[in-house]
């Protein structure tokens, strides 16, 4: 207790005490024994008053014991059935998480994961993914500050998530492996993975990369085909064995037809092969009969020429052409965007060309830019003269509605140069990222886009962007979002067309045991994204004609519509905007294809190397007796008791209280017995 409460509670006695002596002792002329009795009464009633506005702390300790909790984490995938295993993994749990003298010891939680992790008793055994990593991860977080040895249930296959291994070398506490399903290895050929392009240009020929898996010791052989309804485009005969277990086929398949063009690859099964479902696939390509060129127009070396070729590029839709202003003598009409490079006067023929044409054009500037010539010729953005340079950073507009985009990391991004000066900026113009100058944001554009008549533009007022895509690979280890964000404002720029107010992003192909979600983006008629639409999607089912309505969602700057529980087969979509003559068509297909089934045997391998890397023991559905006894003799397992200190205000001590009106009723009806009421 402090000082200063110990002398306050010292001072309340003394005050309470004179008090008391002075009303019922000092100023009393008889001294009787009444007196006293009622001065020890006042002064009860005085000390516990001033003792309650002084409100000390005090301090109460609880003890209590903590047993550790003892978690069965139980993989509720498909896969887990389709072994066969449902009933003795169900009586293996019941098994542990019954049994007195684990309860005794334990606090017993069960968990169930599949893409998910729930806490529940129950199981279905109908999970369409594994996320084993991501389970071991939510039970790390939960029991940080716990002591919680962990049996893991599992075939140890999994569909999702980092790597297995990994993940059970970063859990904290112990792990204790419990195989389910077939251990035995059986011949088995698996289709692991197939690699394309989503797009491919009619006429031409794309690539596709097949990796194939044999599981088994003896040597033998299959063929690989590619068929495109009953036409075989390619085959290849293959050899296996335990050394040579694993193959990457590559092969070029013709675009013939525009559209979207579904293909399917087999191999041929082996003889005794048990699992047949891993051993074909099917992938579509989308075929295009059109390519967007670009043209890169530049009069100086620039890193900035070469990172916005490799960005544009990096979407196989696109192809770059890179030339110097004085040898640049092509067709304007081979080109759906002209991309012009820190532009002077040596630029001024083709800048006539392209306003005379109204061609779609993109503008970045920087210190070797001449702004003398580029204030006559354009109107959306005068910059002032000085000849001095300054350095931008950007800033993203929140409200930025011609295209669909996000934040890909602006904040860490190092600034541009430009040049120093006041800006002058037409209203016509939408600002996608704005000026921060030495930490003050301004309203003035760094990159913005506009439309004129049937043409499209944007300005880029700074150089160094090669810069934002090198930044981008160090936080991301990837160019991805970088080239996502130039992909974007490519596609905006060479469109002849004004965007719709209603656009969908799907794909043809879904599988039946993914994720299947549309989203969709609305604009009001100012072309800015309105988040008080209401969408509704049309579903068909081709072949049944059964049709269905579900609701879009608000999903921060786009809608979204999740159609996971959906049934395999062909359906046409109508996506419409109540209240507006708003439309948009399209059709997709959900394979019959449950991934879970793909796994003709338990991952034993790896669950035996999480156990020898966890110094546990492996076990198996059979193994209860074993595993009981193990978690009942380790010592590192045991119930601690614990103190908890509170410290406790006297003014929530109800008998004090009780105390006052005691003392303060006691004083009453004895003055009233002697008569001095």
């Amino acid at each position: 207790m402090p000082t200063t409460t110990i002398l306050l509670l010292l001072l309340a006695f003394v005050v309470s005490a004179g008090l008391s002596a002075f009303q019922y002792l000092y100023k009393t002329k008889e001294r009787r024994l009444q007196n006293a009795l009622f001065g020890t009464l006042r002064f009860i009633t005085l000390f516990s008053l001033l003792v309650l506005l002084i409100n000390p702390q005090l301090k109460k300790v609880e003890y209590f014991s903590e047993k550790p909790e003892l978690v069965l984490a139980v993989d509720n995938s498909s896969s887990i059935a389709g072994f066969g295993e449902v009933e003795r993994v169900q009586e293996f749990v019941r098994s542990i998480a019954q049994d007195e003298n684990i309860r005794e010891r334990f606090d017993v939680e069960v968990f169930t994961f599949g893409r998910n992790l729930e806490q529940r008793d129950t199981f279905t055994f109908n999970e369409p993914q594994t996320n084993i990593p991501a389970a071991l991860k939510g039970l790390d977080d939960l029991y940080e500050q716990k002591t919680a040895p962990t049996i893991l249930i599992t075939d140890g296959n999994q569909t999702l998530g980092e790597d297995l291994l990994f993940s059970a070398q970063k859990f904290k506490q112990p792990l204790l492996p419990v195989v389910v399903g077939d251990t035995t290895l059986y011949q088995d050929l698996a289709i692991s993975r197939v690699n394309t392009n989503k797009y491919a240009f009619v006429n031409n020929w794309f690539p596709v990369e097949v990796l194939v898996n044999y599981t088994g010791k003896t040597k033998v052989t299959s063929q690989l085909r590619i068929r495109s309804g009953n036409v075989t485009l390619f085959s290849e005969n293959l050899t296996f064995d335990e050394d040579e277990n694993s193959h990457v086929i590559e092969a070029k398949l013709p675009s013939v037809s525009v559209g979207v063009n579904s293909y399917d690859v087999q191999l041929r099964p082996l003889p005794d092969e048990k699992n047949v479902l891993n051993n074909s696939k099917e992938f579509v390509v989308e075929v295009i009969d059109e390519r967007t060129s670009v043209a890169i127009v530049y009069n100086i070396l620039h890193p900035d020429v070469g990172a916005l070729k490799k960005a544009i590029v990096s979407n196989q839709q696109r192809e770059v052409v890179v030339e110097q202003i004085n040898d640049f003598n092509r067709s304007l009409d081979d080109f759906q965007l002209i991309i012009l490079y820190q532009p002077d006067r040596s630029f001024k023929r083709l800048m006539d060309q392209l306003e005379e044409e109204e061609r779609n054009q993109w503008i970045i500037t920087g210190p070797e830019t001449n702004w003398r010539f580029l204030n006559t010729q354009q109107e959306f953005v005068q910059h002032e003269i000085t000849g001095q340079p300054e350095e931008y950073f950007p800033v993203l507009n929140e409200n930025f509605g011609a295209f669909q985009t996000e934040d890909i990391g602006y904040s860490s991004f190092p600034p541009l140069k430009g040049n120093f000066g006041e800006l002058e900026f037409s209203e016509n113009i939408e600002i996608l990222l704005y000026r921060k100058i030495q930490g003050i944001e301004s309203k003035a554009p760094l990159l913005a886009v506009a439309e004129q008549a049937a043409s499209k533009k944007a300005f880029l007022l700074g150089a160094d962007l090669w810069k934002w895509r090198s930044q981008v690979y160090q936080d991301n280890a990837s160019f991805e979002v970088f080239d996502a964000l130039i992909d974007k404002l490519v596609q905006y720029l060479s469109s002849g067309k004004r965007k719709e107010r209603l656009s969908v992003s799907y794909e043809p192909l879904y599988h039946g045991s993914g994720e299947l979600v549309l989203t969709a983006e609305y604009f009001d008629k100012n072309y800015i994204f309105d988040p008080r639409g209401e969408l509704i999607l049309r579903l068909t089912e081709k072949g049944t004609g059964k049709e269905r309505e579900v609701p879009f969602m608000l999903n921060g700057g786009n809608y979204k519509v999740d159609l996971s529980n959906l049934s395999p087969g062909e359906y046409n979509f109508t996506a419409a905007v109540s209240g507006e003559n708003l439309s948009e068509r399209g059709s997709f297909r959900i394979l019959e294809f449950d991934v879970e089934e793909q796994f003709s045997r338990a991952n034993l391998e790896i669950l035996q190397k999480i156990s020898t890397n966890n110094n546990q023991d492996l076990y198996f559905l059979g193994d209860i007796d074993k595993i009981k006894k193990n978690i009942l003799s380790n010592d590192s397992y045991t119930t601690i008791q614990k103190s908890r200190e509170n410290n406790v205000p006297l003014i929530d001590w109800y008998y004090l209280l009780g105390i006052i009106v005691l003392a303060l009723s006691a004083e009453w009806f004895l003055r009233k017995y002697y008569g001095y009421i």
